[in-house]
């Protein structure tokens, strides 16, 4: 049986770790929401409205988007993560908010 030095050790590893991060980066690319899937999101969870203001916030690889929502009466700020999963939710009514 032959041996491994310790540069092909060494090469196997850093080959390894490349193809790890190379599928991470290739799964985070994928798997992110675009900002018109996270506005139907927002809109989705507040049974729709007028969008009052939006602000992205870039972290790394993927975004992430905040909306205020007025539908009726009724205001909603949401938070939508970089996959589109709710990482924040207020509302309220009437004068409570004012944009």
């Amino acid at each position: 049986m032959k041996k491994l030095g310790k540069k092909a050790i060494i090469g196997i590893c850093a080959g390894g770790v490349l193809l790890v991060a190379a599928v991470a980066v290739i799964l985070i690319m994928v798997l992110r929401v675009n900002p018109v899937e996270a506005q139907n999101i927002a809109l989705s969870q507040t049974g729709g409205g007028e969008i009052v203001s939006q602000e992205v916030s870039t972290e790394g690889l993927w975004n992430e988007y905040s909306y205020t929502i007025v539908n009726g009466d009724n205001w909603y700020e949401i938070e939508i993560g970089g996959f589109g999963g709710i990482e924040e939710f207020q509302s309220g009514t009437g004068d409570g908010y004012l944009y």
